[in-house]
């Protein structure tokens, strides 16, 4: 039987599901001491009772896949929110998912107290540009109530054809309830994206798949081509990204640290489950500076980036507290085609935290900032040449007189204020500017302060 190790969250509704890291676990393998106790208690005559109570006593006929499915569900779920089973079909269009190309609508999720929780949206999805958040709780999808669902009964509520809309209920915290028609599409999700802020490589990380690793080896080599010389480092933005592949997240990790460095580590119950992943390469980015950004959306493999940044002092890691998934699950095949999600381990960022529940804090927290910003063109305002007299500053060549009382040509402002403004040195060429991501803007900032104490560093070094 063959085991795969997953690294995102939960069950995934929308979103490329983590298979990595193969395990193999002998077959026809004799029953533990605890489950042989469990089997005493609760064996298969008892099972058989119960199915026969329901199969002939239930208020209506039930078929024997939707017994099989509630009892192995319901002993899955009481174990955590990611342990579940997958029918057939479920299986296939999770082994499907770790292709960059799905239908659906483009957010991670798990359940939490009954509801949807959804993780993240991910960029440019219709999930993404109907407004959802990282932390909105669906209750009700088309109408129905979602307590009492198993998270799959809610997926197949949400999946459809593409083009069809499902009309959602969310309550998002501090807001009351609102509903949100979001349209199904073909979803092909590029995970890397990036650009230039003049002196600075972006690059946004959107999920952790296949085709991950290739892209940002891809966005690190245009950048170093397009900037050269000028090259003040990067920004790795993993800002609601919901995870992905373990292979890909350790792969990724390893393009910005030192040969040998640790990763990731995980810890299980079995000796199989400990082990050590580190970096097999050199650094990609010829140790470049590194700012990480990371919020509330940003789960498993894009916490384990981040905390192998953060505890090999490779970079530093910005915004807010990561989601904290830090639990890893296997995919167990059946012999009817289903299979069982098991939570096995717990992974480790390289110090030995866990983050599970906990998150990845930031060494620099900054929040997001959605409202408008002004920006005062400070040339305009008074300084220490516009005294009087002030040294080392040219005379000024004196205008001639004017008549106070003559109107000036497009002169629409009262003169009092504009005497009062010129007093105090200031005008009001006053020029506002929407703030699109203020995190991101400080972010480019502290990149540039690291080049800078860098360089000095290096001139420092070359002097003694």
């Amino acid at each position: 039987m063959i085991v795969k190790a997953l690294g995102t969250v939960g069950l995934l509704l929308f979103s490329t599901v983590a298979i990595a890291g193969l395990y193999t676990v002998a077959e026809n393998k004799a029953p533990s001491k605890e489950s042989s106790k469990f089997q005493e208690k609760v064996n298969a005559e008892t099972l058989n009772h119960i199915i026969d109570r329901i199969k002939q006593e239930y208020v209506e006929p039930v078929e024997d896949d939707k017994l099989l499915s509630g009892a192995l569900n319901g002993m899955l779920s009481a174990l955590d929110p990611h342990s579940a089973y997958l029918d057939p079909k479920s299986h296939h269009e999770l082994q499907i998912k770790t292709k960059a190309e799905y239908g659906g609508l483009g957010m991670e999720v798990t359940q939490e107290n009954g509801f949807v929780k959804v993780v993240s949206p991910i960029d440019d999805t219709p999930a993404f540009k109907a407004g959802l958040k990282s932390g909105d709780l669906i209750i009700a999808i088309d109408k129905k109530p979602v307590t009492g669902m198993t998270l799959n009964e809610a997926v197949d509520l949400l999946r459809g054809k593409p083009g069809t809309s499902v009309h959602l209920h969310v309550k998002r915290e501090g807001k009351d309830v609102f509903e949100v028609d979001v349209a199904r599409e073909n979803i092909k999700v590029k995970s890397v994206k990036w650009r230039t802020e003049k002196d600075v490589g972006y690059i946004r990380i959107s999920t952790f798949n296949e085709s991950t690793v290739a892209l940002l080896k891809e966005a690190i080599s245009e950048i170093q081509k397009k900037l050269g010389d000028k090259l003040e480092g990067f920004v790795l933005d993993v800002r609601n990204d919901p995870g992905g592949l373990l292979d890909a997240a350790v792969e990724v990790s390893e393009l910005f640290l030192p040969k040998g460095s640790e990763i990731v580590s995980t810890k299980g119950r079995k000796a199989e489950m400990e082990m050590s992943l580190k970096a097999k390469a050199k650094d990609y980015t010829n140790g470049a500076p590194i700012v990480v950004l990371i919020n509330g959306g940003s789960a498993s493999a894009s916490e384990i980036l981040a905390g192998a940044i953060q505890d090999n002092n490779r970079g530093i890691v910005v915004g807010t507290k990561s989601f904290g998934k830090g639990s890893v699950q296997v995919v167990m095949p059946l012999t009817n085609g289903g299979a069982i999600i098991l939570t096995i381990a717990r992974y480790y960022t390289p110090s030995g935290r866990s983050i599970q529940a906990k998150g990845i804090e930031p060494d620099i927290v900054i929040e997001q900032v959605e409202e408008k910003l002004e920006k005062v063109d400070e040339a305009k305002m008074f300084s220490e040449k516009d005294f009087e007299g002030a040294l080392d500053v040219p005379e000024k060549k004196k205008e001639p007189a004017s008549n106070d009382n003559e109107e000036k040509p497009g002169d629409d402002k009262a003169k009092d204020d504009e005497i009062d403004l010129k007093a105090l040195g200031l005008t009001n060429d006053i020029k506002k500017k929407e703030v699109e991501d203020y995190q991101l803007m400080r972010a480019i900032d502290i990149v540039r302060t690291m080049a800078l104490a860098s360089k000095r560093q290096e001139k420092q070094a070359c002097k003694k």
